[in-house]
């Protein structure tokens, strides 16, 4: 497994760098309901495999490590460096040969138009800071009948659920983007030509105290944040499930998986 030393920088890679082994051992990102998802999306889409695969906002690799069953070649793509040794790492405890890796953004492909059969991401896109090109380079690497699947957490249909979510999200995370209503992906999907073949909905299940620390968020924030958990109005807590447990918070976010198709 290699990858480049392509000099970027950017709000995702000073948050996830230096919690990258975090993100490594995370059990939401190692595997969870939407990766499953994903699989069953990959194997439906191409029942006899695929060539080559891109996994766009590989983190620690996780989701190209499941494609490698699906694919001759995957190629885990991420901004980061230090997300890429923990892939790296990964990937060769788990003896996996068919996974490369590369050091670029997922709105500047390093590979050729109409090369790639398949190309997956999850729970990177509310990262990305242009989704609409990401979208562009999707399908520009794609071969004809080639096969787009995602995963990311959705801001819910309501306006003010919505921007209370994209709000918290941001004050965590400051190299969050937007969590999307199901709806404006699902344009921005078909206005690109891209046929939606299935989609799935589940739930990512959180606590706010590993939450919090997996980003490393300084305290004041982190108290901060949890009134407005503690204090949401319902709308809040009923789309996102928030509840009180002793000195933690549960909630959850909806998570949208589709599958889309390239004419």
């Amino acid at each position: 497994m290699t990858f480049g030393e392509r000099p970027m920088e950017s709000s995702a890679q000073r948050v996830f760098g230096p919690q990258a082994r975090v993100y490594a051992e995370s059990p939401v990102h190692v595997d969870d309901p939407s990766l499953d998802a994903m699989r069953d999306m990959a194997d439906a889409g191409r029942s006899d495999g695929y060539g080559w695969a891109l996994d766009l906002g590989t983190g620690a690799g996780f989701t190209a490590f499941a494609m490698a069953r699906f694919a001759r070649r995957v190629l885990a793509i991420d901004p980061t460096l230090a997300m890429l040794r923990e892939a790296r790492r990964i990937g060769g405890e788990r003896g996996l040969a068919n996974v490369a890796l590369s050091r670029n953004l997922a709105e500047a492909l390093p590979v050729a138009s109409g090369s790639a059969e398949l190309v997956t991401s999850r729970m990177a896109a509310h990262h990305f800071p242009d989704f609409e090109r990401m979208l562009d380079e999707a399908c520009r690497v794609l071969k004809s009948g080639g096969a787009l699947v995602m995963a990311d957490s959705i801001a819910p249909p309501d306006d003010a659920a919505a921007a209370w979510m994209n709000d918290i999200e941001l004050r965590r995370d400051y190299s969050h983007i937007q969590d999307r209503q199901e709806r404006v992906i699902d344009d921005l999907v078909r206005q690109r030509g891209l046929t939606l073949v299935r989609k799935e909905h589940t739930r990512i299940g959180l606590r706010f105290n590993d939450w919090v620390a997996r980003t490393a968020t300084p305290q004041a924030e982190v108290e901060s944040l949890r009134r407005d958990f503690l204090d949401a109005p319902e709308v809040v807590r009923q789309a996102f499930q928030v509840l009180p447990d002793g000195e933690d918070v549960s909630f959850s976010w909806p998570c949208l998986i589709f599958l889309a198709t390239k004419d």
